[in-house]
C-alpha cells in the first residue's frame, strides 16, 4: 500500500433546507445543501453541520428539508470570516447519496 491514499468521510444526517441548484466557481452546476449530524451524550445533544455539494442529478427533488440521508465523500476544510470573527467550514464533495 506505498503510496496509496485515501480521504473519505461517511455521514448520517437530516438535511437542514431544501436543496438548491448552486454554480461553482469554474461554472459547473451543482446540488447543495447542508446536512446537520446530531450525537447524543445522555441528555444532551449537539448537532455538526456540513456543506454537501454533488454533482447535478436527479435526485434533488427529494433533497428535502428534514431528509434523512447517508452521504460518502471527500471532506474539505477552509475558513470562512464572518462578523468578524472566524469560523471553520466543512465540505463534503459527495461521491454517493442515499435516502434513508
Amino acid at each position: 500500500y506505498r503510496n496509496k491514499m485515501l480521504q473519505k468521510i461517511d455521514l448520517i444526517g437530516n438535511i437542514v433546507a431544501d436543496a438548491e441548484v448552486v454554480t461553482s466557481k469554474d461554472g459547473r452546476e451543482q446540488i447543495a445543501f447542508r446536512l446537520a449530524v446530531n450525537e447524543k451524550a445522555g441528555e444532551e445533544s449537539k448537532a455538526t453541520y456540513f456543506d454537501v455539494r454533488m454533482g447535478k442529478s436527479g435526485i434533488l427533488s427529494y433533497l428535502k428539508k428534514g431528509s434523512a440521508i447517508y452521504v460518502t465523500g471527500k471532506l474539505s476544510l477552509g475558513a470562512v470570516a464572518k462578523d468578524g470573527k472566524a469560523y471553520l467550514n466543512a465540505t463534503v464533495f459527495a461521491r454517493d447519496v442515499v435516502l434513508l
